[in-house]
Order: structure tokens, then C-alpha cells, then sequence
């Protein structure tokens, strides 16, 4: 069995601060066991470093799908890389948000994603339109916009094509069953690129989305989940 895992929202809960999002030791002990009995990856819109950051050493047998899809990590080695563009320079997109207390910037591989899950209400119109005018600037090829989030994506790739990608990279032979499970408007265009597969989408969440097949509701009921495969 094929496991594809989104990693905030899904196998932790979402917090205010991403850099806080660690993983329980019980549970990484579980996704340690579960991929020594099934090809297991994690895509995430995070880079590698970010992902270490909260996750801490990353076992050898699961794989990292990092920033949406730009790169395949294993054992602490890159295997691929898929990001063909750069971000812009965000200097003058730093600065204009400088102000707002609780706002973060994050740059990542061909990408970057600014947070306002921390930022008072009254401040987010301003963090959005100052994010609207800098894309305007330099218009990605992509935005996402998730959970108190907003994504620039300029390599050309979103968590649908990582899924194709990685099957295609582990020569996916067609036969094996594929698992999405993702909680986010980030991970439809992967639950899509499943379903499209014959694989089966799980979305995390209050209400299920199209592309999906089955719904839970919290990060609870995805180990409950896993547990029974």
C-alpha cells in the first residue's frame, strides 16, 4: 500500500505558530513502524529544514515530498528536484508587513507563503492586500490560499502533480492501492490527482470535498484511521 500523508492539519494540529506544529513522539513512533510495511510519504507545502524543525530526525524509510512538490527527499538526501523557478526577491514585501505583530514570511523552494493565523483581525485585509500587490509585481503561476494562509507557487507544480511525480519516481506499477489524506484546500488538487489514479482520497475536516472519498474529522480519527490498515 501506497500512504501519501499532508503533515499540518493531518498527522498534527494545526497551531498559531507553524514552528511550534511538533510531532508526538508516540505517533512518530507509529508512522516509523507503518512505513516499514508500506511505502509512506509526507508532502508537505514546507521545505525540508522547516519540516526537520518540527518533525526532528526523519526515518529512513519515509519519504519527504517537500514545497508542494518541488523536490523528493530519503534518508537526508535529495533524490529529485522539480522546482524550475525561484522566487522573487520578498525585501519589498518584508518590509511592508515589518509592522504587522504575528505575520510570517516564508520562503521555501520555488514558492513562498505568508501566515496570519497570529495576526488580529483587524490587520489581515492589510496582510492580504499587500500580498495581492506584490503577485500583482511578480505573478506566480500559482496561488493557494489555505488556512490563514496565502502561497505564491512560480515553479509550476501543486500537491496533484507531487502525487503524479512520486508514483512515477517509485515506478508505481498501477496495482498497488494509494491513500491521500490531506486537510487543506492544498492538498484537493492531490485528492483530485488520487481519485483520477482509482486511489482513495481522505480529507480531513467538517464537511467532505468532491475529490474525496472519506471524511474525518480531526487528527484523532487519522491515527484511528491508519491504525486500522
Amino acid at each position: 500500500m501506497i500512504l501519501l500523508l499532508d503533515y499540518d492539519g493531518t498527522l498534527t494540529p494545526i497551531v498559531s505558530d507553524p514552528a511550534e506544529a511538533k510531532i508526538e513522539p508516540a505517533r512518530k513512533k507509529f508512522l516509523t513502524e507503518l512505513a516499514k510495511r508500506h511505502t509512506l510519504a509526507m508532502i508537505t507545502g514546507r521545505d525540508i529544514e522547516s519540516l526537520r524543525g518540527v518533525f526532528g530526525d526523519i526515518p529512513p524509510t519515509i519519504y519527504v515530498i517537500t514545497s508542494h512538490g518541488a523536490s523528493i527527499y530519503r534518508n537526508g538526501r535529495l533524490l529529485k528536484r522539480f522546482a524550475t523557478a525561484k522566487a522573487p526577491d520578498l525585501s519589498s514585501l518584508k518590509e511592508k508587513l515589518s509592522s504587522v505583530k504575528g505575520v510570517i514570511i516564508e520562503e521555501k523552494e520555488g514558492c513562498f507563503a505568508v501566515h496570519y493565523r497570529k495576526v488580529g483581525e483587524k490587520e489581515e485585509e492589510r496582510v492580504k492586500e499587500a500580498f495581492r500587490e506584490f503577485i500583482e509585481k511578480h505573478p506566480p503561476k500559482k496561488v493557494i490560499e489555505g488556512k490563514k494562509v496565502l502561497e505564491a507557487v512560480y515553479g509550476g507544480f501543486d500537491k496533484g502533480t507531487a502525487v503524479k511525480n512520486f508514483l512515477e519516481f517509485i515506478k508505481w506499477d498501477g496495482q498497488e492501492p494509494v491513500i491521500y489524506i490531506g486537510d487543506d484546500t492544498t492538498d484537493r488538487d492531490a485528492l483530485r490527482a488520487v481519485k483520477e489514479l482509482g486511489g482513495t482520497g481522505v480529507f480531513v475536516g467538517e464537511r467532505k470535498p468532491p475529490e474525496a472519498d472519506i471524511l474525518l474529522k480531526n487528527v484523532e480519527e487519522v491515527y484511528g484511521f491508519l491504525r486500522s490498515l
